[in-house]
């Protein structure tokens, strides 16, 4: 993943460079989590405007590397999440530890900014579950930090680091809700006590 870290990299740059609301590597493998675990469906221009946060004039070359790197990291996102071995992990998995941390609130905002696509479709089943499991990326994305309830979050550094040491495990439980639902239902095979 690396080498494709490094060729994402340095395609998004020079646009990170004039817009900060680019996704950058983070960002972007962020958004791609959010769409693998809950897909949506977009137009390629629809997906380059929320990436870019604009409408973006690629060159046809450049857009057809960026199709293939996309294509190439949503492979391994989906396959992180299948692997019982290695399980899935944040692009920027070294920085749970710092709930500050550039890398992982980019990761976050990346991940909010497609669950904000399709929102009702998070929503439709599970709500309260979902709800509660987004907390720790909506904490972490900073997007909500002038709500009263994430402001008080934030008063507790332990409680916000133990929040964003969540997310892996946060995810995993989403993406079971939304692609393996059957899995996510207790199976009572004992006897009911009384």
């Amino acid at each position: 993943m690396s080498n494709t870290r490094a060729s994402v990299e340095a395609l998004l740059q020079p646009f990170t460079e004039k817009n900060e609301g680019t996704l950058d590597y983070h960002g972007l493998h962020g958004f791609l989590t959010a769409l693998t675990i809950c897909p949506t469906v977009l137009t390629e221009q629809e997906r380059n405007e929320n990436i870019f946060d604009s409408e973006a004039k690629l060159p046809v070359a450049t857009a057809k590397e960026l199709n293939h790197l996309i294509a190439h990291m949503q492979t391994a996102i989906d396959r992180g999440f299948n692997n019982e071995e290695e399980g899935f992990s944040l692009s920027c998995e070294a920085e749970l530890e710092d709930h500050d941390d550039e890398a992982l609130a980019n990761w976050c905002t990346g991940f909010m900014v497609a669950h904000f696509l399709n929102e009702d479709a998070w929503f439709s089943t599970n709500e309260q579950e979902v709800c509660e499991l987004l907390l720790p990326i909506m904490l972490a994305s900073g997007l909500f930090d002038d709500e009263q309830e994430f402001k008080d979050i934030r008063k507790d550094s332990k409680l916000t680091e133990d929040m964003c040491s969540q997310i892996p495990e946060v995810l995993m439980e989403l993406y079971l809700i939304f692609n393996a639902p059957e899995e996510k239902k207790p199976h009572n095979t004992g006897k009911r006590r009384l």
